[in-house]
């Protein structure tokens, strides 16, 4: 009798610790039974797909499918289906928060004589991991492009200068009318091009060290506007200025900010050719503790496919781009222990988010 007791006791023990497992777990929890019945819907899942548990519980899934449809939603039901549980199956969702990259698996449940009874589904949240990921790649690339241009810079540039100097004594003969004349102002010019792009290729190598002073965002800003102003003018493109006056000053390296800041303007002034509206923007983030600045435009957004080589080298749909541009700025970002993300829509627009943190001090 105390033996069964004891049995009983340390059965209850392993539902109790088994059901806090469920419960607490940071991984989104959905079981069903055999008749496709929802009966485990955990805190994460809640969170994860935005429906309170009472909604769906004793509920069939496929409910859940209508509301959330995805990947990690149907292999559920085909391991209940086809017996077979999946493991490390990737998907993006889209959550309350946000799209999450996640990572599934299922597994069968069975009963004391091996019937299966039911399924469970275990979704993990792997965007940092992602993110990090993302982040190693983007480092190993930049170190790659740094001995490349530590090897060949020089090499290129030492012919290029015998090649201008000769060219600029070459046209010291020629009057400014004279065809050949105006072949050799093409050629230097294309000359000074290559140079750009060499000095561009360096600053990925062995970037500036900051040097760094306390200022105002919004002084470099409306700097930044002052430069444009015509282009915007002949354009006519709208810049509306939306400045959070609670920002702080934060501690930057003022002309490399300033290159930045002018890169993503100039792309956006770029991706409307027939007027639009740009709009700068900031923002202070007192939970991360730092400046948000938003640079969004109304023009022709980026193509999906395209949003993760943004900020590659040499990556451009520019017929005249370096591909350089939205690569130096995110380096002298990552210098200043900052971020840079995008977010974009074909035909509506586009939005940079530049954040940089607020010196603790």
């Amino acid at each position: 009798m105390a033996s069964k007791i004891s049995q009983n006791c340390c059965l209850n023990k392993k539902k109790y610790f088994a059901e806090q497992y469920v419960d607490n777990s940071a991984s989104a929890i959905i079981a069903i039974d055999i008749d496709e019945q929802v009966v485990i819907f955990n805190q994460a899942a809640e969170d994860i797909m935005g429906i309170p548990a009472d909604e769906i519980l004793g509920r069939p899934f496929c409910e859940l499918q209508d509301r959330k449809t995805g990947t990690q939603d149907s292999i559920l039901l085909n391991t209940l289906r086809i017996g077979r549980p999946y493991s490390h199956v990737e998907a993006n969702i889209e959550t309350p928060l946000g799209i999450m990259n996640v990572m599934a698996y299922t597994t069968l449940v069975k009963d004391e004589s091996d019937n299966v009874i039911g399924g469970i589904l275990s979704i993990r949240d792997v965007t940092g991991q992602k993110q990090l990921e993302e982040k190693v790649v983007k480092a190993e690339k930049f170190s790659v492009i740094g001995e490349l241009a530590a090897g060949i810079a020089h090499e290129v540039r030492n012919p290029l200068t015998s090649i201008k100097g000769f060219l600029q004594l070459l046209a010291q003969r020629f009057h400014n009318t004279d065809q050949v004349q105006q072949y050799i102002n093409i050629m230097l010019d294309e000359i000074r091009r290559i140079n750009y792009i060499i000095s561009e290729f360096l600053l990925l190598a062995r970037p500036t060290v900051p040097i760094k002073k306390i200022t105002g965002i919004h002084g470099i800003l409306d700097e930044i506007v002052l430069l444009i102003e015509g282009e915007l003018y002949i354009k006519n493109i709208q810049l509306i200025r939306e400045y959070d006056n609670s920002c702080p000053a934060i501690t930057v390296d003022v002309e490399q900010i300033k290159q930045v800041f002018l890169n993503l303007v100039t792309n956006a002034i770029a991706a409307m050719p027939d007027k639009g509206r740009i709009t700068v923007k900031t923002a202070y983030d007192r939970f991360e503790n730092a400046v948000k600045i938003y640079f969004t435009d109304t023009g022709i957004g980026i193509d999906p496919s395209h949003l993760g080589s943004i900020f590659d080298p040499f990556f451009t749909t520019k017929e005249e781009g370096t591909g350089l541009g939205l690569t130096v700025s995110y380096r002298i970002i990552e210098n200043h222990s900052g971020k840079i993300e995008v977010h974009s829509r074909t035909g509506e627009g586009t939005s940079f988010i530049v954040t940089i943190p607020v010196n603790k001090q």
